[in-house]
């Protein structure tokens, strides 16, 4: 029986056989139970019936290749056969025992009791059966069991006992887990190889024959997502209709490929909803699959922006070709030679030959035979540069005109290809000759401007110099004896000198302003003050008209109006308004007004107003009163006199500061004349203004020297001197002047600016040139007739110390003297501080570089004075420049501002002839003042060898 119940017994048999036995067993029991005792001697042969089924059914257990248990209510084992319990001992112990007691009494691991107790009670909770895989160490590794229960129950539904039963199923467990972690694998593979398909960005996609999509990747789905929201549209919408006819394409492909068994690449179109094409270019290729179906594997990738730059390309090719044949401009290539390569039309056309004929000659061929040389250097600068702007002249072949072109000119490198140049240009030749036209125009202009300027000089001149005989006598004669007749004779001529000055001020003036040679000075003053003081005579003239004059003093709404400006030129302003307020109100009054309109920690702006009650302005009038020579009536000049200067000056001028100029009038009514100016605030500590020194017996004794070519001039001069006990040498020329300065010493030189032969400026080059330092150092003083203030920049350079314009009040004269005669000594001509402080104590080095420069810098100042001499100034630059560095080191005195001013000659290579005079006067005066230290040095030399010697 046990050969029946082999181990080949599936575990559902050997269960139904357990059930069986146990229901046999209970039935016999149960019969047992029911008999009556006096069946004693019948139930002694079922007894013995009883033991020997169980018996059978507990070798049947005992074989069987599964562990078998039974246990109680309380999880007492009832049974256990041998292949749960191997050992009989134990065995026979654990039964009425739990398998916690088991486990304590033998030694094993109580997790392993409590994982199993934990089971038995969840199979008595639900009343079922219940099973687990259980590992279990061992000694050849861990074995895995499938561990069952059973709950058996009473008839009234009471627990009977447990049916539990395990299997030892290693070998299908780890058969299974295997399969599992194959599967597992496979699953990561598949995963793996799906992500790299998404993330690559070509779109891969596999159909079969029915165009059923058997793979596609992320890029593929998203694609179709784009595609298929088309279908929503109504099929006349154009991009559903122009999609349809793609995927047609698309069929038609598969097809052939699916039929021939043949790769094939397309690039195919692919339309979006908003109508933009994508391009890709498509690999399909055949899958044969087992069953002999044929798919096909598509392989897409998006070519759009290779495609756009495509058709860029091609467009910039289409426009590089209509820019070569149909542009303006002018377009060649040359390789480094120099040699055409290629040539637009527009090029050819100016040089008037066919492209052909150009490609292969040298570019210097279309160039002036005076301009080929410098090909060469082109050719260089373009390699070493890599690009080249410039003009060059091109003369077209068969003409004799010259075309001048502007290019910009690029080196070409590309790999693998020899280098060549770009070269495109403009045809400017109509704007270079237009330029030239300009030059012409603006040098005639600044001719003319010139010659005006010169005019106004020599009017000046012409006019200044008898009128300072005619003033000055109307001076002198005022300080004689004369009869009342006389003195109003004397008044008259003396007004008219007067008036023609001013008229002649006024002149020059719009001279210098049309030329912009206008320069207003910088300096502190009050302005209440001299304003103050510059309408008080105004206001004498309005009182004896029997005018009322009233003023509104700025002070009153400014108490600190000190400012920086040009205080002659404010008060100008203003002495034009109120002079034209009294010429023009015969009755009435005339009422000046200063006021503070604003200000700041750094500035003033304020309003000075004239208003009258004169004849007024007519309306058609006031756009044109500001007007040069422009007066508001056609007699106006008979009747009031005047040039009509007045306003514009008054305009000019105060435009040139920054400010506004206003009128109100109404003919009849009067004018109201107002203008507003922002001035600087003037430091804290403004200086104050000493009184002037009018004791002319102060000149007494002095000896002046007179260089003057004007008799009358000389005369006037003269006479004041005379008077203050001046003794005075007069000169009418620069020749006899030098003359006279060699033989006497003299305290100040009284300068002509323009004499014949020997003018002003040579004259005190000649004398500053004098070997006795302290003679040559004679203050000068220029009495000019010129009125730019560049002119007397021009006499200060050239070594002169102040400038008198004439013609020239006495007071002034004196006042110019006595600041001349008072000034402290002259600085030394030399300081050899910093010469010592380089050589470190060693007089040595100091002596070296004194007796250098005694020996060179004689020999310098000659060729020097040659070159200014006969105007070669780039020569004289140059000299200039090789000593200046010697004059620096030596610290000589007064000889950096010379050099600054003639820095200019490394640009006056064509000076006109006014700035020729200029820097020539300034060369030689710096000359003589090198020469003096050249005078004033050896001393130096002899004083450091006694030294020594001693």
């Amino acid at each position: 029986m046990s050969a029946s119940l082999s181990l080949s017994a599936s575990k559902e048999d050997l269960l139904a056989a357990l059930i069986q036995a146990e229901n046999r067993i209970q039935q016999l029991e149960s019969a047992l139970a029911q008999a009556p005792a006096a069946q004693t001697s019948a139930s002694a042969g079922t007894d013995a019936q009883l033991a020997e089924q169980r018996s059978f059914y507990e070798t049947i257990l005992a074989e069987l290749p599964v562990e078998i248990v039974v246990l109680d209510e309380a999880q007492r084992y009832l049974y256990a056969n041998p292949h749960a319990v191997a050992d009989p001992a134990a065995r026979q112990w654990l039964l009425g025992h739990t398998l916690t007691d088991y486990c304590t009494q033998y030694g094993h691991p109580l997790a392993y009791a409590e994982q199993r107790q934990a089971k038995f009670t969840q199979a008595l909770g639900n009343q079922q059966s219940i099973s687990w895989i259980e590992e279990t160490p061992s000694e050849d590794g861990a074995r895995y069991h499938q561990r069952n229960f059973k709950v058996i129950l009473h008839a009234d539904g009471s627990l009977r006992m447990m049916l539990g039963y395990g299997l030892d199923v290693t070998e299908r467990y780890l058969a299974e887990e295997k399969l599992r972690q194959s599967e597992l694998q496979l699953l990561e593979q598949q995963e793996f190889a799906n992500q790299v398909l998404d993330t690559n960005p070509s779109m891969i996609y596999v159909r079969d024959a029915t165009g059923r999509f058997t793979f596609q990747n992320r890029g593929m789905k998203q694609l179709r997502a784009l595609g298929e929201r088309l279908e929503d549209y109504d099929q006349s919408y154009p991009q559903a209709s122009i999609q349809a006819q793609e995927r047609q394409i698309y069929a038609a492909a598969e097809s052939y490929v699916r039929d021939t068994r043949e790769e094939i690449v397309s690039e195919d179109p692919f339309t979006l909803p908003s109508g933009e094409v994508l391009y890709f270019q498509t690999v399909r290729r055949p899958i044969e699959r087992p069953d002999g179906s044929v798919e096909v594997l598509a392989v897409s990738t998006n070519i759009t922006a290779l495609k756009r730059i495509q058709e860029t390309l091609q467009r910039s090719e289409k426009q590089y070709r209509d820019l070569m044949h149909y542009a303006q401009a002018l377009i060649c290539t040359h390789d480094l030679n120099g040699n055409v390569l290629s040539v637009n039309p527009a090029l050819a056309t100016l040089l008037n030959r066919p492209a052909e004929a150009i490609v292969g000659r040298s570019l210097a061929a279309t160039m002036p035979a005076e301009d080929q040389d410098g090909f060469a250097e082109y050719l260089q600068q373009i390699i070493t540069n890599q690009e080249v702007t410039g003009l060059q002249r091109i003369l077209p072949d068969g003409s004799t005109e010259l075309r001048y072109v502007h290019y910009r000119n690029y080196l070409v490198q590309e790999t693998n290809h020899a280098p060549y140049v770009l070269s495109h240009a403009h045809d400017i030749t109509e704007r270079i000759l237009a330029e030239k036209e300009m030059k012409r125009a603006r040098y005639e202009a600044e001719a003319t401007a010139r010659a005006r300027e010169n005019f106004l000089a020599n009017m000046s001149h012409e006019i200044r110099t008898p009128m300072n005989g005619i003033l000055g006598y109307a001076n002198l004669l005022a300080k004689s004896q004369l009869s009342p007749i006389q003195q109003q004779q004397l008044n008259v001529i003396r007004s008219s000198g007067q008036h023609l000055l001013a008229v002649l001020n006024d002149v020059l003036d719009m001279a210098k302003i049309t030329s912009g040679k206008l320069e207003l000075d910088q300096t502190a003053f009050n302005l209440c003050d001299s304003m103050g003081q510059a309408v008080q005579p105004l206001a004498l003239q309005a009182a004896e008209k029997g005018l009322a004059f009233y003023a509104t003093p700025l002070r009153l709404s400014c108490p600190l109006p000190w400012v920086v400006g040009d205080q002659y030129r404010i008060n100008q302003i203003l002495i034009n308004l109120v002079a034209n307020a009294v010429k023009f109100t015969k009755q009435g009054s005339i009422t000046v007004k200063g006021l503070l309109l604003a200000e700041t920690d750094s500035q003033l702006t304020v309003q000075f107003s004239v208003a009258d009650t004169g004849i007024g302005i007519p309306e058609d009038k006031k756009a044109h009163i500001f007007e040069d020579f422009t007066q508001a009536y056609t007699d106006t000049t008979r009747n009031y006199g005047g040039t009509g200067l007045g306003l514009s000056i008054s305009r000019a001028l105060v435009a040139q500061m920054g400010g506004t100029l206003h009128l109100e009038s109404e003919l009849g009514k009067g004018s109201t004349f107002a203008f507003t100016l922002s001035l600087p605030r003037a430091p804290l500590s403004v200086p104050v203004e000493r009184p002037k020194n009018t004791d002319t017996t102060r000149l007494a004794g002095k000896r002046v020297l007179l260089v003057e070519d004007n008799e009358i001039n000389r005369d006037v001069a003269r006479l004041f001197l005379e008077d203050w006990g001046v003794q005075v040498d007069e000169a009418a020329d620069g020749n006899l002047a030098v003359a006279l300065f060699k033989h006497y010493t003299y305290d100040v030189v009284l300068m002509d600016i323009q004499m014949p032969g020997m003018n002003g400026l040579e004259t005190t080059a000649h004398l500053r040139r004098h070997p006795d330092p302290r003679r040559a150092a004679t203050p000068i003083l220029a009495l000019t007739a010129n009125a730019f203030r560049s002119d007397n920049e021009q006499y200060l350079a050239a070594g002169m110390n102040d400038c008198l314009a004439k013609p020239f009040e006495e007071e002034d004269l004196f006042q110019k003297l006595e600041a001349l005669l008072n000034t402290p000594p002259p600085a030394p001509l030399y300081d050899l501080t910093h010469l010592r402080e380089l050589s470190r104590g060693r007089e040595a080095f100091v002596a070296k570089i004194i007796r250098s420069f005694l020996t060179n810098i004689p020999v310098s100042l000659e060729e020097l004075r040659v070159a200014a001499e006969a105007g070669l100034w780039p020569k004289a630059a140059e000299l200039l420049h090789h000593i200046k560095p010697n004059l620096l080191s030596l610290g000589i005195a007064g000889a950096e501002e010379p050099l600054q001013q003639l820095e200019r000659l490394r640009q006056a290579s064509n000076p006109n002839p006014a700035e020729a005079e200029q820097l020539r006067a300034i060369v030689l005066s710096l000359i003589a003042h090198i020469e003096q230290v050249l005078q004033a040095l050896p001393h130096e030399v002899t004083e450091q060898d006694s030294q020594s010697i001693h």
